[in-house]
């Protein structure tokens, strides 16, 4: 089942704005390849529309990582959906990182919470 890091409030202005969210993929299976699915939203402050900022479903070899950087336009709030099929030593992570690269916002892999489908992207 699907993983989401719920509603994230991300200040539209200040130095605690994310203006970017990075995602990190490691498989740390010794032999198993995993395909990895993911899906990444914005709203503005009003909250009344779901904005797809990404969708990505891609294969990971044993042993490899991935990293990927999307960007956080007029996002007052952002959320991201992930699942992993195959392999089971995955770790998937969020991180909020402002203009310069530092992180601002973290959700771990165990923070997530587990929801019964990925939203559908019209």
């Amino acid at each position: 089942m699907p993983n989401s890091t719920g509603l994230i409030y991300n200040p539209v202005n200040g130095a605690t704005q994310s203006t970017q969210v990075l995602i990190t993929c490691i498989n740390d299976s010794l032999d198993t390849p995993i395909n990895i699915e993911l899906e990444i939203f914005r709203w503005d402050t009003t909250q009344t529309v779901r904005v797809p900022v990404g969708h990505d479903l891609f294969a990971l070899g044993p042993q490899i990582t991935r990293t990927i950087i999307y960007p956080l336009i007029n996002a007052a709030f952002f959320e991201v959906q992930s699942d992993f099929f195959s392999a089971t030593s995955t770790m998937i992570n969020v991180y909020g990182v402002d203009s310069t690269g530092q992180v601002i916002q973290r959700v771990l892999q165990s923070e997530m919470s587990i929801i019964d489908r990925f939203t559908n992207i019209p």
